[in-house]
């Protein structure tokens, strides 16, 4: 399914982004108002890999995941995305293809930025560049974390420490699994039928409640923390 046509952006979706919270008034008006806003139903892919990249892309609802597709065609997932997170500011710094795909996980509206007008902005309000450089030296270590967790990690702690970060990501033991057991099982670096059968461990061990077919209780949230 196509994306709904771009609209202009006339909700606060850059006052949602931390590297852009302290611009003016005045500025941020100036932001939302060329900011472009495209809906995309679950599912939709907003970018593939290899894709030219013109636009750095905001989260305003929904939620995306981040994708690399080897040459075999196995699917690797690097990241989830909610309301207020970025994606795709690599076309800032340089002007390589997409390196990764981006597709909406459910019904979602996604503000989208030029190139150009980015670079305007940024040079206008260096206090932002000083937060963008922050912010992907945050990334560049939840990587290194992620790299770490699939290597040293056995796969039951890779299981716990993912239902831990849900959970904290959603505040609630009750969460929501925003991806299949595929891509679950890709995040953590498993497959399938290893991932199932480690969540079954926790089941078993009275940790994870199945609520339905995407929803799970933590039932013992501090146990499942000690497993990390």
């Amino acid at each position: 399914m196509k994306a709904v046509p771009q609209s202009p952006c006339k909700n606060v979706c850059a006052s949602r982004v931390p590297i852009f919270q302290d611009l003016s008034p005045q500025e941020l008006a100036r932001f939302n108002d060329i900011l472009t806003t495209n809906e995309y139903a679950s599912g939709d892919i907003i970018y593939h890999q290899g894709s030219p990249a013109r636009m750095l892309c905001i989260v305003n609802t929904g939620a995306v995941k981040l994708f690399k597709t080897s040459p075999e065609g196995k699917e690797q997932v690097l990241r989830l995305l909610r309301p207020g997170d970025f994606f795709g500011e690599a076309v800032l710094f340089s002007e390589h293809a997409r390196s990764a795909s981006a597709q909406a996980l459910e019904p979602s509206k996604i503000c989208q930025l030029d190139k150009y007008m980015a670079e305007d902005i940024i040079h206008r309000n260096p206090e932002i560049a000083h937060k963008l450089i922050a912010a992907l030296n945050l990334r560049l270590l939840q990587a290194e974390d992620q790299i770490e967790n699939l290597g040293t990690r056995a796969t039951l702690q890779r299981v716990a420490n993912l239902l831990v970060e849900l959970a904290e990501e959603q505040e609630s033991a009750i969460i929501t699994l925003p991806l299949s057991r595929e891509g679950l099982a890709s995040l953590t670096g498993m497959t399938v039928e290893n991932f199932s059968r480690k969540l079954s461990e926790l089941q078993q061990q009275g940790l994870v409640q199945a609520q339905g077919r995407k929803k799970l209780a933590l039932t013992d949230l501090p146990a499942l923390k000690q497993l990390t």
